[in-house]
């Protein structure tokens, strides 16, 4: 007979056709535990598929997913999860941190707007010790809107070239996200926030 424990841990995911086991993932591991979700190392709990020959395995988090998402950054459209690359090419670039991606993707069929698991679940505002405001997320981040009141020429001239990153000082390309200081004229890249 099941008990509900046993249930708890065998599974059946709309992303997978195998049924998933809960496993616990320790870092002497002998193969590479990569998330097909999320593409992010595994550590800890996280589904794995029951078949031997299978690789799939899933963060415990990235089981719960929601199945479709509003999201400040496309109001138009709802998102939805998908669990491939709606590309033939099996690949999709996040419209969030301009990187490639071959997991689950949170996609608008009408715009192709694409976002990483991870990028669609980013806080709006990050706090760090280092810095006295808040950085917000900005969405698009359009140069102008942060030489605004600094005048024509200061926004023409941020138009030519990227800003950089207070952190690690790398270029902050046009279109990609990040975290701004408003009051400061800062911004931060996604990866380098925390």
């Amino acid at each position: 007979m099941e008990t509900d424990e046993m249930k708890l841990q065998l599974i059946n995911h709309f992303s997978h056709r195998h049924p998933l086991e809960l496993v616990e993932v320790e870092e002497e591991d002998d193969r590479v535990n990569i998330c097909s979700g999320c593409e992010v190392h595994i550590l800890g709990s996280a589904y794995n598929c029951t078949k031997p020959s299978c690789d799939f395995i899933l963060h415990d988090s990235c089981v719960d997913l929601p199945r479709k998402v509003k999201h400040n950054s496309h109001p138009k459209h709802p998102l939805i999860l998908h669990f491939f690359p709606p590309y033939g090419d099996g690949e999709f670039t996040c419209n969030a941190c301009g990187s490639p991606g071959h997991g689950f993707t949170y996609h608008c069929i009408s715009c192709k707007y694409d976002l990483h698991v991870d990028c669609a679940s980013l806080p709006e505002v990050e706090y760090r010790e280092d810095h006295e405001h808040p950085f917000m997320l900005s969405y698009s981040f359009r140069l102008q809107d942060k030489a605004e009141g600094k005048g024509k020429a200061v926004a023409e001239e941020a138009d030519l070239k990227d800003f950089e990153c207070y952190l690690c000082h790398g270029s902050v390309e046009k279109g990609c996200w990040a975290y701004c200081c408003s009051s400061c004229y800062y911004c931060v890249h996604l990866e380098c926030v925390n």
